[in-house]
């Protein structure tokens, strides 16, 4: 699978339901894979999987849309965005990953400021 196209299929993990994420999990992330965004840090797929199920809860009409993959040496950047079923951008973002025998091993996520919102 393409760096593109794994990340793809990952962001497609976000909105499903638990049956159809569990066989997308196993494929996509690595056996020990860890997850880190700015509300905390997760490690192993079933961490993973209740936060994408809590995640799926509180934003249920939203997708995740890869713009644009960069890759290297076993490690990838991926720029995003968080799209309402109405293709209203919800957010928009970048993750960082390593990568271990074709699936994402170590998954960073960082979150673009909201627009009106002010960092100082």
């Amino acid at each position: 699978m393409t760096p593109e196209a794994l990340w793809n299929r990952y962001a497609a993990i976000w909105s499903l339901d638990a049956d159809a994420r569990e066989p997308e999990m196993l494929a996509c992330l690595a056996d020990d894979v860890t997850y880190c965004d700015p509300n905390g840090a997760i490690a192993g797929r079933a961490g993973l999987s209740a936060y994408m199920a809590g995640f799926k809860e509180s934003v249920p009409a939203a997708r995740f849309i890869i713009l644009s993959v960069l890759h290297h040496n076993e490690r990838s950047l991926a720029r995003w965005e968080l799209r309402h079923k109405d293709e209203t951008v919800l957010q928009t973002g970048t993750s960082f990953a390593a990568m271990s025998d074709g699936r994402l091993s170590a998954i960073t996520g960082f979150f673009d400021p909201l627009a009106g919102q002010h960092h100082g």
